[in-house]
């Protein structure tokens, strides 16, 4: 993208030139982020995450009294697509460069300290174009959280058809620590082979250290046994505390 500069006259008749903010007005504005990072061949940006310690709780964006419910608390987007992708959501601010709700959003998150890539909906049989934008916007947010927050990103494993995990997960190879959702995919066999067909591919064709996992279900050893094959190769999983599985224990205990 070229400098342009356009002719502005002062009140005193000076005439000069000043730049133009190009990436402003051609909505390029995402390439504020992009530069700051390495592309690999799929036009992906390079990520490297690992952490030295790891979330223990993990809050729902739409749980704003919870983001620091513990020191170590992790930022999560599971939930509907609408309440963190709308026309007010973070990445059109990001995309438009809207100067006052990224300031919303600056201080909203302020202080949090790790941030789950977030969790857009795709499907096998959806427009290809679709998912493309929403790896894109997966992305997009994270580099936001690690350059304008000072967050650590761990990326989220999206449930796609494994012959298309490489290209989803483009640009992730590199990172020690993933996370995975298993709410709403422990009830069928059909979802629970297709978590443990995950968590095989991302134990070879990663670097990866540690496994979390968002788990809604009450009793722990259910979702464990989807993630046997990694624990087998040495992989750290754990089992993160969040809000749905705290009501679930609360439940099966019997505790009102």
């Amino acid at each position: 993208m070229r400098n342009t500069t356009k002719k502005v006259v002062s009140s005193d008749g000076t005439v000069e030139r000043v730049p133009v903010d190009m990436k402003r007005q051609l909505n390029y504005n995402i390439a504020n982020l992009l530069n700051k990072t390495h592309l690999n061949d799929d036009g992906f940006p390079i990520f490297h995450t690992r952490a030295s310690v790891c979330p223990d709780f993990i809050a729902m964006n739409n749980e704003k009294h919870k983001f620091h419910q513990t020191q170590l608390t992790a930022l999560g987007f599971y939930t509907f697509d609408r309440t963190f992708d709308n026309i007010h959501g973070l990445y059109n601010a990001i995309y438009y460069n809207d100067v006052r709700l990224l300031k919303k959003y600056k201080e909203m998150y302020s202080g949090i300290k790790f941030v789950i890539g977030p969790d857009y909906s795709m499907f096998d049989n959806s427009w290809p174009q679709e998912n493309e934008s929403r790896l894109l916007k997966i992305r997009i947010i994270m580099l936001w959280f690690i350059f304008e927050i000072g967050a650590i990103a761990i990326p989220n494993v999206v449930y796609l058809s494994t012959e298309k995990l490489p290209h989803i997960m483009s640009g992730f190879e590199e990172c020690e620590i993933f996370c995975f959702s298993v709410k709403g995919h422990m009830r069928y066999a059909v979802e629970r082979n297709r978590v443990i067909e995950l968590v095989k591919y991302i134990t070879d064709n990663t670097a990866v250290k540690t496994m979390l996992i968002y788990s809604s279900c009450g009793k722990d050893e259910n979702a464990l046994k989807l993630f046997s094959y990694a624990i087998e190769c040495g992989i750290d999983v754990r089992i993160v505390d969040n809000t749905l599985r705290q009501r679930n224990i609360n439940r099966l205990e019997g505790i009102a």
